[in-house]
């Protein structure tokens, strides 16, 4: 091809993308199958892409811990009603954790109990977050009987 001929060829799509516009300018709302690919463009100028409001890990682990001295101070281990006791226990912090208002974020609480007969436990956890927005809280209860290790993660949504 020569360059004579791509000269034509690039002023022919030139000339018929103008055509396309002025045709569309003319209409009154256009819709988006009408228009040449090229202007096809969507603009969300909605999304939040930062949080409006933070989770702060050091309000979340004063509750977590409220709450736990509040449903197990003076407890002891039963086998049949720790599922439901651990139930309990989440769900009462999850329910404080939305009193916070944190818009778009996804709330995980997980709480683990067990029986108190002088042995370690350790918890651990992973997840691939944004440092930047996305957080946890993280606090534990132990009485004679009983323990308790209960955390909340607070992902933000994009």
């Amino acid at each position: 091809m020569t360059d004579s001929q791509t000269t034509t060829t690039t002023t022919g799509k030139i000339e018929s993308l103008l055509e396309a516009h002025e045709t569309l300018s003319a209409s009154a709302d256009p819709k988006p199958e009408d228009l040449p690919p090229h202007a096809r463009v969507v603009v969300h100028t909605d999304v939040p892409y930062a949080p409006r409001c933070r989770f702060f890990p050091g309000k979340a682990k004063e509750m977590i811990g409220a709450i736990l001295k509040e449903k197990l101070t003076g407890a002891t281990y039963d086998a049949d009603t720790a599922p439901m006791c651990v139930r309990e226990i989440t769900d009462a912090i999850k329910a404080k954790l939305k009193e916070m208002d944190l818009d778009r974020y996804k709330l995980v609480v997980q709480a683990v109990l067990g029986e108190q007969r002088g042995q370690g436990f350790q918890m651990s956890c992973r997840c691939f977050w944004d440092p930047n927005t996305d957080n946890y809280a993280h606090e534990s209860f132990a009485n004679d009987s009983i323990f308790c290790v209960a955390g909340a993660f607070a992902m933000y949504l994009y």
